[in-house]
C-alpha cells in the first residue's frame, strides 16, 4: 500500500489543521507557540495539511534540537526555526518565522544567497568555520561571525526541497582573538629598543594600525613639559578638528585634558562633521564615538592620553571596556619604562659630572685610606711570614675584616659627600616610623656599649614621618658611634619625640665634650675633633659631616652643643612632612654591617663554587635550590635542609642560579646578593613558564612590611627574616612544597576533565546533527538514523564522531 498523497492527507477528516500544527510544533517554548499560531497559508508553504511528508519530517528534526537550527523550504526559502535559534534573529523575531530568508536577511543575502543557490541547484552541502556577516539584528549594523552547515533536503527522486541549516555564532571568539593579538603585539614591544616617548608613540600607533577592526582610528598625546598635551602620533585620522586636536592645554576643559587631569576615561560622541577619518574597514560605517584614556599609574606622572575610535559594529560592553583597559595598561607600561630608561641615562650623565668633585675628595682622605690599607697589608704579611698561634691568627683575620668593612663604609660615605659637594645629594622619602627604626639601630649598638661599661638609655616615641630609611639609619648610627668612641664612662642617652611639625632626635653622652669654638670645625668635612677617641679608630673626619649632609637633604638641621651634665648633645631636627603621601609606614631595619663597620666588628663572607647535587642521594627526595652568598649561612642551611630530607643545590649568586638546568621543587633565596638581587632573580624566573608553579621563599636581613610586600609583588611565595627560627623555616618550606604539589595535581585533574568534557560535547553535537541530516535525507526516525551511523562506524572501523562529522559536511554516509 502506497503513502497517501499530500492532497489525500489534507482531506483526512481525522486530522484537523490545528491538530496537525500541534503535532508538528509540540513544544511549550515561545518559538513553538509562535510556529503554531503562524498563518502558514499566507506563505508559499500553503495550508499545513498540504505539506509534503519530507517537510514534516524535517520540522520534527529541527524543532526539538538544543542547538540553533532552522529550515529554509521551497523556492523562496521560507524559514522555520527552533527556540535555540530565536536569539540569532534579534529584533527580527517574531516576524522572521515563516518569512522568506532573503526578505529576513537582506543585509547578508549578497553573501549568503550564492552559497544557498549552490546547495539548492547542485545539491552540494556548504559549510564555513567563521563567516563574517554584517547583520542588523539590533539598532546598529553588527559585526558577526558564524560557523554553519548548509545541507540539502531531498525528495525520494533526488529533488532538493529545502536547506537544513545548523549554525553557531563564534563572534566572541573571533573578536577576542584579534583584540588579543593587538594587546600581545604591544606587550612584545621591547622598551629597550625605544629611545624616546615620541618613538614609543610612533611604534604604538603603527601596531594599532595593523588591524582597524579592533581600532578604527587612534591618536596618542604626550605631555610637552609646558602644561600642554601634544599629539605625537595618530592613525586613521585625516583631520582631527576640535575633537582630536594637535595640541590641548592640560588645564583646559577639553575632554582629552579632563581625562589626563582626572585620570579617568572620557567617552565622547562624534558626528559626521566633527573629524575626518580614513574609510573604516568592513562596510564603511563611520565611528560615532571615541574614548580618551589616561596613561600611567594613579600615583605616578601622567604618561599621556590615548584616544581610541570605537568601532560602530560592536556595542561598548564589558569586554570592549576590558580591551581598552588592556591597551592602556600596555602602553602605560611601555611609556613608563621608556621614561625610566631616559631618567637612568640622565643619572649616569650626572654621575660622570661628579668625577671632577671626586678629585678634591681623594686628596683629603688619602691619608685615611693609606692608614686603613696598612692594617690589611700588615696583617697579611704577618699571616704569611710567621707561624702564628690560632688565637693570634684569628686576631689578624679580625683586623682584616674590620678594615675591609671600614673601607666599604668609607667608600659609601665618600659618594654621598661627593654628591653633597656638587649640590646633588637627594633622598627619596617615604612614610617611616622613625621610632621603630631608631630603636632597631640602637639595639644593634647595645651589646657593644654595655660591654664597654656604659649605660644606654632610650626615650624614643613612635613618630611617623617622611624620611629615607637608610639615610636615617646612617645618621643615628654615626651619632651613636661618635658618642661610643668618645665616652670613657657614664652613659649615652637617645631620645626621639615630635615637636610641632618637626621630629627631634637627641643623642647625649657624658664624654669629654666639645668646646663651643670647635663645633663648627667638627662639622666640616674631613675635620676631626681634638684628641684621640677613647675606643675605636680615629675616624675619617667625614662621619658627622656626612650625617649633617643627610639631615640637610631631609630639609632639617644637625647641631652640636655641650650636654647638661657634661659631654656632648647632638640634636637633629627634620620636618615630619605629610606621611599620608608616602603610604603605609614601613620601618626598615638597617643592615648589621652599618653598625659593624662603625664598631670595627664586621665579618665578610668569601666566595665559593656552586655545590652540585649529590648523585648518591635518593631520587625521590624533593629538590631545593639554595641561593646564598655567605659561606657560613649557606653551609648551615644546607646541612639543616639535607637533614630534613631535601636534596640541595647551593649557589652563591643569580648567574649561578640561572645556570642550574633542572627545575627544582622549591627555591630558597637570599635577597641581598652580589650583583643582581634575589628580587631580580624572582622576576626573571617568574617570566619563564616552567618556573610558574615553583614555590619561591626569600630570606632577608631586613624586616618590615615594605620589604615583605616588595618580595611578594615580585612573585615570591613567602618572606622570612633573618635571624630565622629553623623549625619555622623548615615548616614553611614543607608547607609551600606540599601546597604546590597539591595545586599542580588539581590543575592536571581539571585540565583532564575539561579536555574530556570538550570531546564529549563536540561528539554529541556532531552526532545529533548527523542524525538530523540522515532523518531528513532518508525519511527515517531518529533511532534508525543513529543505527545507520553506528553500523557504518563498525563496518569501516572508524570512530562514530568522525562518521557523524563527515555526514554533517557532505550530507551522505561515507562509503
Amino acid at each position: 500500500m502506497t503513502d497517501p498523497s499530500p492532497q489525500a492527507r489534507a482531506r483526512d477528516p481525522r486530522e484537523s489543521p490545528r491538530a496537525l500544527l500541534d503535532s508538528l510544533f509540540p513544544g511549550g517554548d515561545e518559538t513553538s507557540a509562535l510556529a503554531r499560531s503562524t498563518d502558514w497559508s499566507a506563505t508559499s508553504l500553503g495550508d499545513p495539511t498540504t505539506w509534503r511528508p519530507e517537510l514534516a519530517a524535517a520540522i520534527r528534526t529541527v524543532l526539538p534540537a538544543s542547538i540553533p537550527m532552522l529550515l529554509w523550504w521551497g523556492e523562496d526559502l521560507v524559514q522555520v526555526y527552533n527556540d535555540a535559534y530565536r536569539p540569532v534573529c534579534g529584533v527580527k523575531h517574531p516576524r522572521s518565522m515563516g518569512q522568506p530568508a532573503a526578505q529576513c536577511w537582506p543585509e547578508a543575502w549578497p553573501e549568503l544567497g550564492p552559497r544557498v543557490r549552490r546547495v539548492v541547484e547542485k545539491g552540494v552541502p556548504d559549510h564555513e568555520e567563521a563567516l563574517l556577516l554584517l547583520l542588523q539584528r539590533h539598532a546598529f549594523v553588527e559585526e558577526t561571525y558564524w560557523r554553519y552547515s548548509f545541507s540539502p533536503v531531498r525528495a525520494a527522486d533526488g529533488e532538493v526541497l529545502g536547506v537544513f541549516v545548523a549554525t553557531t555564532e563564534v563572534t566572541p571568539v573571533v573578536v577576542e582573538g584579534y583584540r588579543s593579538a593587538v594587546v600581545c603585539e604591544l606587550a612584545a614591544l621591547p622598551s629597550l629598543a625605544v629611545g624616546s616617548a615620541q618613538e614609543a608613540a610612533t611604534r604604538v600607533v603603527e601596531l594599532l594600525a595593523a588591524d582597524r577592526r579592533a581600532v578604527p582610528f587612534a591618536a596618542l598625546h604626550l605631555p610637552d613639559g609646558d602644561g600642554a598635551l601634544v599629539r605625537a602620533a595618530s592613525t586613521g585620522v585625516v583631520d582631527g578638528g576640535e575633537v582630536v586636536p594637535a595640541r590641548v592645554e592640560e588645564a583646559g576643559a577639553h575632554a582629552l585634558a579632563v581625562a589626563g587631569r582626572t585620570r579617568s576615561a572620557q567617552h565622547v560622541g562624534i558626528g559626521p562633521g566633527d573629524l575626518v577619518v580614513e574609510p573604516p574597514p568592513l562596510a564603511g560605517h563611520r565611528p560615532t564615538g571615541l574614548v580618551h584614556v589616561p596613561l600611567g599609574t594613579a600615583e605616578g606622572p601622567l604618561e599621556g592620553v590615548l584616544t581610541l575610535g570605537l568601532t560602530p559594529y560592536r556595542s561598548v560592553d564589558e569586554e570592549y571596556e576590558r580591551f581598552v583597559t588592556l591597551l592602556a595598561h600596555q602602553i602605560s607600561t611601555l611609556l613608563g619604562d621608556v621614561r625610566g630608561a631616559a631618567a637612568e641615562r640622565a643619572r649616569v650623565a650626572a654621575y660622570a659630572e661628579l668625577d671632577a668633585a671626586k678629585s678634591a675628595v681623594v686628596a683629603n682622605v688619602s691619608h685615611e685610606f693609606r692608614t686603613t690599607l696598612t692594617v690589611v697589608l700588615t696583617a697579611a704579611r704577618e699571616l704569611r711570614g710567621l707561624d702564628l698561634a690560632a688565637d693570634e691568627a684569628e686576631q689578624h683575620l679580625d683586623a682584616v675584616e674590620r678594615a675591609a668593612v671600614r673601607l666599604d663604609r668609607l667608600v659609601g660615605a665618600l659618594l654621598d659627600v661627593s654628591r653633597a659637594e656638587a649640590g646633588r645629594l637627594e633622598v627619596e622619602r617615604a612614610a617611616v616610623d622613625l621610632g621603630v627604626l631608631t630603636r632597631d639601630v640602637v639595639a644593634m649598638f647595645r651589646s657593644a656599649v654595655e660591654a664597654a661599661g656604659l649605660v644606654l638609655d632610650t626615650d624614643v616615641e613612635d613618630v611617623v614621618a617622611l624620611a629615607h630609611p637608610d639615610s636615617w639609619s646612617t645618621v643615628v648610627a654615626n651619632l651613636l658611634s661618635n658618642a661610643y668612641r668618645f665616652t670613657a664612662d657614664g652613659s649615652i642617652r637617645v631620645a626621639l619625640r615630635r615637636e610641632g611639625d618637626d621630629v627631634v632626635l637627641e643623642v647625649a653622652d657624658t664624654g669629654r665634650g666639645i668646646a663651643p669654638e670647635e663645633v663648627d670645625a667638627v662639622l666640616e668635612r674631613f675635620r676631626r675633633g681634638p684628641g684621640r677617641p677613647v675606643r675605636g679608630h680615629t675616624g675619617t673626619g667625614i662621619g658627622l659631616a656626612h650625617a649633617r649632609d643627610l639631615v640637610r637633604a631631609h630639609g632639617g638641621s644637625l647641631t652640636l652643643e655641650p650636654g647638661a651634665g657634661g659631654g656632648t648633645l647632638a640634636r637633629v631636627r627634620v620636618p615630619v612632612g605629610d606621611p599620608c603621601s608616602g603610604g603605609t609606614p614601613a620601618p626598615v631595619v638597617s643592615d648589621s654591617s652599618l653598625v659593624a663597620g662603625l664598631l670595627d666588628g664586621a665579618v665578610t663572607a668569601g666566595r665559593r663554587e656552586p655545590v652540585a647535587v649529590d648523585e648518591g642521594m635518593p631520587d625521590d627526595r624533593p629538590l631545593l635550590v639554595l641561593v646564598e652568598d655567605h659561606d657560613d649561612v649557606s653551609g648551615y642551611l644546607r646541612r639543616m635542609l639535607e637533614g630534613d630530607g631535601w636534596r640541595v643545590v647551593a649557589v652563591p649568586d643569580v648567574p649561578a642560579a640561572l645556570a642550574v638546568q633542572v627545575v627544582p621543587d622549591l627555591l630558597l633565596c637570599d635577597v641581598m646578593l652580589p650583583g643582581p638581587s634575589g628580587l631580580d632573580l624572582v622576576r626573571v624566573l617568574r617570566a619563564e613558564r616552567r618556573w610558574s608553579t615553583v614555590p619561591i621563599v626569600l630570606l632577608t636581613a631586613r624586616s618590615g612590611a615594605r620589604e615583605a610586600a616588595e618580595g611578594l609583588a615580585a612573585g615570591a611565595d613567602d618572606h622570612v627574616a633573618k635571624p630565622f627560627d629553623p623549625v619555622e623555616l623548615l615548616a614553611r618550606l614543607r608547607t609551600h612544597h606540599e601546597l604546590a604539589r597539591r595545586r599542580n595535581r588539581l590543575v592536571d585533574e581539571a585540565k583532564t576533565r575539561a579536555e574530556n568534557l570538550e570531546v564529549a560535547l563536540r561528539t554529541n553535537r556532531s552526532i545529533g546533527m548527523a542524525v538530523g541530516v540522515l532523518m531528513a535525507r532518508h525519511r527515517v526516525p531518529s533511532e534508525r538514523a543513529f543505527e545507520m551511523l553506528r553500523r557504518r562506524s563498525t563496518s569501516t572501523n572508524r570512530k562514530l564522531r568522525d562518521i557523524a562529522e563527515e555526514v554533517v559536511h557532505t550530507g551522505v554516509l561515507p562509503g
